[in-house]
Formats: C-alpha cells, sequence, structure tokens
C-alpha cells in the first residue's frame, strides 16, 4: 500500500474516533439533564410534601395558635408564589417557611413534647420532610453543577452539543431544618 491509502486509513479511523466521541459525550450530557429533569421533580415533589405536613400541622392543633398562625401564614406565601411561575418568589417564599419552621421548632424540648402529644406523628413526619428538602436541593443543585460543567466544556460549545436545552440554574434557598429537628 502506499502512503496515500495509509493516511487515508488513518483519516477515516481518526473520523470514526471523533464521531464516537461526540456521540458519547452528547449521550453523556442528555443522560446530565435528564438527571437534572428527575432530581427538581423530586424536589418539587419533596417541597410539597414539607407544605403540606406544615400546613397539617399548623390545623391540627398541636401547637400553640400563634405559631399556627405563622405557620399557616407562610404556606399560604409558598402556595400564593407557586402559581405564578417565577422560581425565584417560589424559593424566597420556601427560605421563609425554613425561618418560620426554624422558629417555631426551634427547641428540642418543646419538639419532644410536641410529638408525645397526641396527633405529635405529624411533626415527626414535618421533620423528615425537611431532611428530605434539604438532601433533595443538594441532590439537585450537584446535578446542575455536573451538568454545567459539561456543557462549559469546548467540545460541546464548539458542537453546540448541548442542543436547545437551556443552562440549569442552581436553587437557593434557606433549607436547614429546625434546631428542635435534631436527631430525629
Amino acid at each position: 500500500m502506499s502512503w496515500q491509502w495509509w493516511l487515508l486509513v488513518v483519516a477515516l479511523l481518526l473520523a470514526v474516533f471523533v464521531a464516537i466521541y461526540l456521540s458519547s459525550t452528547a449521550g453523556r450530557l442528555d443522560r446530565l439533564h435528564h438527571r437534572v429533569d428527575v432530581s427538581r421533580a423530586n424536589l418539587v415533589a419533596e417541597l410539597r410534601r414539607r407544605r403540606d405536613l406544615t400546613d397539617h400541622v399548623a390545623a391540627i392543633g398541636v401547637v400553640d395558635p400563634a405559631s399556627a398562625l405563622l405557620l399557616a401564614d407562610a404556606v399560604g406565601s409558598v402556595a400564593a408564589a407557586e402559581p405564578s411561575g417565577d422560581s425565584v418568589g417560589l424559593y424566597l417564599a420556601e427560605s421563609d417557611l425554613s425561618a418560620v419552621l426554624a422558629a417555631v421548632f426551634s427547641d428540642p424540648l418543646e419538639v419532644d413534647e410536641i410529638i408525645a402529644a397526641p396527633g405529635g406523628e405529624a411533626v415527626e413526619r414535618l421533620a423528615d420532610a425537611c431532611r428530605r428538602v434539604q438532601i433533595g436541593r443538594r441532590f439537585y443543585n450537584d446535578a446542575v453543577n455536573g451538568t454545567r460543567a459539561v456543557r462549559q466544556g469546548i467540545v460541546v460549545r464548539t458542537f453546540h452539543l448541548q442542543g436547545t436545552a437551556p443552562m440549569p440554574e442552581t436553587v437557593e434557598m434557606i433549607d436547614t431544618p429546625p434546631a428542635g429537628f435534631a436527631g430525629r
């Protein structure tokens, strides 16, 4: 074989390698976007669960009336922000709900008394929901950061492997469970 044939074989092998690399990178990016979508759906579900349990705790009378009013007002703010489609407003309302929960359930001894009382299992489920929100936000932000890192690569940008998918954004909100829920 002459050197032209060898050059042609090398060029074809290089083209196949580049095509396989681009295809695998696009597939990886697609999986990362899917991971963002799934983790976002999980976060939204956990936020709704926390909101619903907070509303339930406020309604069943296991906390004092002033605390119940604060909780119900914070839940109302979240419910009002949800249909607007404004994610910043929603996460601000969720942060406010976290702050109200932290104020109402700040004392572990009071939380123990509330849980021991009839209907207290709702507060225990609320404590679990608060932890799940924190974990859900971490998973979502990790998925977003991983996706953003791949999308910022020169190969992805050069060959437009991201397609028309919007750049995912992290969720910044206060999600720390109340001090009274520690150890639950």
